[in-house]
């Protein structure tokens, strides 16, 4: 982190639309950060040799994620611009969409693998389709995930999964709630069958560590969940822990406790801290949040949250900076550092592979250090670190230090 804030380089301002009306807007774009997690140098790509990458990301659908591709898109442009690319070779992506299917999935896979253009695949955090992804792949590209999901995202050959996501980070999210001396926690969320996976996973997790965990589901289609969360204020739980990662979801949530006047500590993830959460509710709800990126509207001193909101606002405007942008914006980094390792004219899916394997840095945005395989029984993920962020209210946070780092 230090050598983030030593390194020389070049600098120009943009300014971003991506915080809340009371945040400062205006930010620098900080090329010697570029450099230090692109492994670039400073200039253009020449433009002589394209290094295609394929992004299967879920946009379009009930379930949309579109500003995945408009992170990696924005930090393919800067590094393209401003870091020489890959050592003078040119970073271009290639997205295929998925709306709601495993079929369409299965699709995109199969584009990628039979692209011989294509050396290694990026794949954002879907919420259908990533058994059949890697089933199709099948280990003969490498994989890189963006936001973990449950199943073979943590299990699957040749699948490296940067970004622990709600379903790793439970474990992260137990160590929180034993430090505060929680006992009987409520978790929420809704019937869609990933997010039921998951609410299972944590119950699981936390009843093994001795707590008391009531489960309690609303669909997934709903907009109001008054009688959702009122039935786990109800419970008179020590916690709430709302699994609800979308804008409509985080806002019903939000809206939900906010009109029950709830006291109970709400323990949510960070990808509900956005702008339009804020904007609807008038502020931040009082909410502790588990983060496994750092968050936009927190204090950074290492400088790499102004650089990535700058960065957004030059290649991305107007695009979203929140739920899965951050871990998206950060693998495009870590992925630019391994192939500027491995050299443009032996990038293949074998030393990509490799090179993803071998990768124990930093991610922007993201964790200190990854190291995969350090996970037992999820031999694809770098790593469950985590933090937490708490609103206080008046735009102060407190944040504890990173936990759970691999070894």
């Amino acid at each position: 982190m230090a050598a983030v804030l030593t390194l020389a380089g070049c600098s120009e301002t943009a300014t971003t639309g991506g915080s809340p009306d009371n945040a400062a807007t205006t930010t620098t774009i900080d090329d010697s950060i570029g450099a230090s997690f692109s492994g670039g140098s400073a200039g253009a790509a020449t433009g002589g040799k394209t290094i295609k990458v394929g992004l299967i990301n879920q946009e379009g659908g009930t379930v949309s994620d579109p500003e995945v591709s408009a992170a990696i898109q924005a930090a393919f442009s800067y590094v393209n611009e401003k870091q020489s690319g890959i050592k003078g070779a040119t970073l271009q992506l290639e997205v295929c969409k998925i709306g709601s299917s495993e079929e369409e999935a299965q699709q995109c896979a199969q584009r990628f693998l039979n692209d011989p253009s294509i050396s290694v695949v990026m794949q954002g955090g879907l919420n259908v389709g990533t058994q059949a992804v890697h089933q199709t792949i099948n280990g003969k590209k490498p994989t890189l995930v963006t936001l973990a999901n449950p199943g073979t995202d943590t299990t699957a050959a040749g699948t490296y999964t940067l970004n622990p996501n709600v379903l790793a980070s439970i474990p992260g999210m137990l160590t929180y709630v034993k430090s505060k001396g929680y006992k009987n926690l409520v978790v929420v969320s809704s019937d869609d069958p990933g997010d039921l996976q998951i609410a299972q996973y944590a119950k699981q997790t936390y009843e093994a560590a001795g707590l008391h965990v009531t489960n309690l589901t609303f669909p997934q289609s709903s907009t109001d969940l008054t009688s959702t969360f009122t039935s786990a204020v109800n419970q008179k739980a020590d916690a709430i822990m709302p699994l609800v990662a979308t804008t409509s979801g985080c806002t019903a949530a939000a809206l939900a406790l906010q009109q029950l006047g709830a006291s109970t500590p709400i323990i949510g993830t960070s990808l509900c801290a956005t702008d339009d959460l804020h904007k609807t509710l008038g502020d931040f709800p009082k909410w502790s949040f588990e983060a496994n990126t750092l968050l936009q509207y927190a204090d950074d001193p290492t400088g790499q949250m102004s650089f990535y909101k700058a960065v957004m606002a030059k290649y991305a405007p107007g695009s979203q900076i929140g739920i899965g942008a951050p871990a998206a914006f950060g693998a495009a980094f870590a992925l630019a550092k391994v192939l500027n390792t491995i050299g443009p004219d032996a990038v293949t899916p074998d030393s990509v592979a490799k090179g993803l394997a071998g990768y124990t840095d930093g991610v922007l945005l993201g964790t200190p250090k990854v190291k995969f395989g350090s996970v037992e029984g999820s031999p694809a993920l770098s790593g469950i670190a985590d933090r937490f962020y708490t609103y206080e209210g008046n735009d102060h946070w407190t944040a504890t230090d990173w936990a759970n780092l691999p070894r």
